[in-house]
């Protein structure tokens, strides 16, 4: 049986690696043609012949595409900070209380998920418009938040279904009240799902483009993808540049997984012991 184990986890390792290259190449082959020379990205040579840092330089002297990277931060920041403050009290609501038409209301935040944001994207178009927020900000924080709210409200009502309630009565027959309760037993012990929550809500704002594409025409309000699409220019095309702008966009995604690594890996009573 020993055997048979150490076989059996030999060939599973092989294959996680060999499934993570296949979709590692990609990744790894943006980041390092963002540092190779034109004329040296279209060799077929995955190794570069000569390092260079003059496709981000180019990139961050385009004023354009400042002002997209400062846009998306606002929207995604604003995006992910109002997703967790209105996904908090929704699943807490739908996990602890007992009311007329709750089931009916989880049934529909679930529902809004059946529907690709393409079907929806000509009605929202026309509220918006039909609002006068076209070309505006906010109207990316309106689109994205209706986007990524059903999913994190279930998220952390799974996580607040895995709260015994037992703590919670224990905090109430001490004198804390139940939203009191909430903040002092619940809250801590979802710390990693609410940080989960909120990195989600940055991402699909970061990368969204369908609804910023359809809602932004204006330079001044672009965001990235929208910044990134302008750099295939037919008369001045550099693949080099395509590839750094690539690797800007990624960037935060990296680094809010660097930062919150422990709290997106750890588990619902690891979180609760170190808070």
């Amino acid at each position: 049986m020993n055997g048979e184990t150490a076989i059996r986890s030999i060939v599973l390792d092989a294959l996680t690696i060999l499934v993570l290259g296949l979709v590692l190449l990609p990744i790894i082959w943006v980041f390092v043609a963002s540092m190779r020379p034109d004329a040296d990205i279209m060799t077929r040579s995955l190794i570069p012949t000569r390092v260079t840092f003059d496709h981000f330089a180019n990139i961050f002297a385009r004023a354009d595409f400042l002002a997209a990277l400062r846009n998306s931060l606002l929207v995604g920041a604003v995006v992910a900070i109002c997703t967790v403050l209105i996904a908090i009290p929704a699943a807490y609501s739908l996990s602890r209380f007992a009311y007329f038409g709750r089931d009916a209301i989880g049934f529909l935040i679930l529902a809004t998920q059946m529907l690709p944001a393409v079907a929806v994207l000509v009605p929202i178009v026309v509220i918006i418009r039909a609002l006068g927020l076209a070309n505006t900000l906010t109207a990316l924080v309106l689109t994205h938040l209706a986007l990524g709210l059903p999913i994190a409200v279930w998220m952390l009502k799974g996580y607040i279904d895995a709260v015994p309630r037992e703590l919670e009565e224990a905090s109430i027959i001490d004198g804390s009240s139940q939203i009191g309760a909430m903040f002092r037993i619940t809250l801590p012990l979802i710390r990693p799902a609410v940080v989960a929550v909120g990195t989600f809500a940055f991402v699909l704002s970061w990368g969204e483009f369908i609804l910023a594409l359809a809602l932004i025409t204006s330079a001044e309000v672009k965001t990235l993808p929208l910044a990134l699409q302008t750099l295939f220019d037919p008369y001045s095309f550099s693949w080099g540049v395509v590839m750094a702008g690539g690797v800007v966009i990624a960037m935060p995604t990296v680094i809010l997984f660097l930062l919150f690594r422990n709290q997106l890996v750890g588990g619902l009573t690891a979180g609760g012991i170190k808070g």
